[in-house]
């Protein structure tokens, strides 16, 4: 037997190696556990739903921390996203990195003084880096232009000097250059059948209509605008295809609201409304849910941006534009100059760890970079043929759906669209010629919209200018809703007149005439102008 000292002796041994163990496991912990820099990340873009970051090696976010030593506090507000950030610009409170696409609060950003000059910030904080050296001198160039200096960094990069560094890998992207618009109409194909129709009847606003009465009489869902978001891309192309221009009948600018064509667009959705075929309720929908009813399989038809739906070419068809019943023609704005993107991302000048976030950037826009976030892990979730395409496992596909939790391919700040066509063939395009069936109508005639592209001081910070510009902004979206969703024609028609004369009250004539004296030097200096033809 075991004496009652020795006892005692061997449970304090045992005592002291239970805390040398559990302080060897603790200081393990702290070896393989890494403290991130940690920044603020806002955007405006209220559809975009990156993942919450997260740290864990193994995982896109995690290892793009481990490879920069930094990590996101992403801010995506669902409303009034500007102006909280004009709030903080007022304040001198702005988050660290600034992505966003609101053109008013990009000039209120550049003429702030409170963004850095990415020249100045990379040359400081990283003077190796690839940006330096290699970022398209075209799209940088016109930047500069606009801007008087290069403060933002663009997202999806497509120029001459892009595609001359990433030339496009099929004749498919070639013309995606020439005609792509994400905005368009597309129609399920099975509802299509089951309805006994052909793109052949669907091609003047008459049959549209009919269509959508034949979808509706089958308790289906006629038309799908898109969603909380739809007086961008889906006003935009009805406007379009309905014929309304940004010419006055002189040659002037004028805003496309005044046009007669805009009151044919505003009056197509009305009449969708009052009939039954759009649900009014879908104007209030986060695009989140936009995807779920296009998904749902009962919507025959959806205007707007088909990249913001996972509709596909298997399984939805283009039909390019609407005739409209005025005998319009259908007329679409290309820029012809070089794209400055589309979300403009900025650096404020008192950010936290600079030098961490020039790593971060270098690094989200170099090809490792690109490579690891838009296509995964090799071998696991995409493969290279002995072309040097790439080509996405079912398991990569899978994780590009779920963006949203994955994180692949879902840092749109920093699409580069020219890279992107030098790595994929176009084969397995999500879109196909959905993208593509408007711009090749033989009824659209294109205008060069570049020359309506202005300096971001065109209007003085604090003017009275600046002012109206904002006013009108904010009275068109309440307007065209209610103009919209006037219950009678009677109605409508009030409620049309009722828009033409608030933005005329509030000094749209005057920010038109400030407009033209702008476009006219943007023709002048390019030798060009949009000729009217309606």
């Amino acid at each position: 037997m075991i004496g009652k000292s020795k006892k005692i002796w061997i449970a304090v041994c045992m005592l002291m190696l239970c805390i040398s163990a559990c302080g060897k496991k603790e200081e393990n912990y702290q070896q393989t556990t890494k403290e991130y820099a940690e920044v603020t990340f806002y955007s405006d873009v209220n559809f975009w739903k990156p993942p919450v970051w997260d740290t864990t090696e193994g995982t896109i976010t995690g290892d793009i921390s481990k490879k920069t030593g930094l990590k996101l506090d992403i801010q995506i507000p669902t409303q009034e996203a500007d102006t909280r950030l004009k709030l903080m610009l007022y304040d001198d409170e702005l988050p660290d990195i600034i992505s966003i696409m609101d053109m008013t609060t990009r000039q209120q950003l550049v003429s702030s003084g409170k963004v850095w000059d990415l020249d100045e910030f990379f040359e400081k904080y990283k003077p190796d880096s690839h940006i330096l050296k290699a970022f398209p001198q075209d799209i940088k160039q016109e930047i500069i232009k606009r801007d008087g200096a290069w403060y933002m960094y663009p997202s999806h990069l497509n120029s001459e000097d892009t595609r001359e560094i990433w030339k496009p890998s099929s004749k498919f992207w070639e013309d995606l250059v020439e005609y792509n618009d994400n905005n368009a109409i597309i129609w399920n194909k099975k509802l299509l059948e089951e309805l006994d129709l052909e793109a052949a009847d669907l091609q003047t606003e008459e049959q549209v209509l009919a269509a959508f009465e034949k979808a509706k009489n089958v308790g289906k869902i006629p038309l799908l605008l898109d969603g909380k978001a739809y007086q961008d891309p889906s006003l935009k192309y009805l406007l379009e295809t309905f014929g309304a221009e940004r010419v006055n009948e002189n040659g002037d600018y004028q805003d496309v609201m005044l046009q007669p064509q805009a009151k044919d667009a505003l009056k197509f959705i009305q009449t969708a409304v009052c009939k039954g075929y759009i649900d009014s309720e879908s104007l209030t929908l986060e695009n989140t849910q936009v995807k779920e009813w296009v998904d749902s399989g009962n919507v025959l038809c959806f205007i707007g941006n088909i990249a913001n739906t996972n509709a596909n070419k298997e399984e939805w068809i283009s039909t390019g534009a609407i005739l409209s019943s005025s005998g319009s023609t259908p007329v679409w704005g290309k820029s012809l100059r070089v794209s400055t993107g589309w979300m403009q991302t900025f650096i404020a000048k008192d950010c936290k760890h600079p030098e961490k976030i020039a790593e971060w950037i270098d690094y989200m826009t170099c090809d490792e970079g690109m490579m690891f976030w838009y296509f995964g892990y090799e071998g696991e979730d995409y493969t290279i043929d002995e072309k040097g395409v790439v080509h996405r496992t079912q398991k990569g596909k899978e994780k590009k759906e779920a963006y949203s939790r994955t994180g692949m391919t879902a840092w749109w700040s920093f699409v580069n669209t020219a890279w992107e066509r030098n790595k994929e063939t176009g084969e397995e395009e999500q879109y196909g010629e959905l993208q593509i069936a408007y711009g090749k109508h033989e009824a659209v005639v294109q205008y060069d919209d570049s020359l309506l592209t202005f300096s971001a001081d065109l209007f003085a910070a604090g003017s009275k200018e600046a002012a109206m510009e904002q006013d009108i902004a904010a009275w068109k979206e309440s307007q065209i809703l209610a103009v919209i969703l006037a219950g009678s024609d009677a109605a409508f028609e009030a409620e049309y007149e009722k828009l033409i004369s608030g933005l005329k009250d509030r000094g749209i004539e005057t920010v038109d005439r400030i407009k033209n004296e702008a476009y006219q030097k943007n023709c002048a200096e390019y030798g060009t102008k949009i000729q009217k033809v309606n």
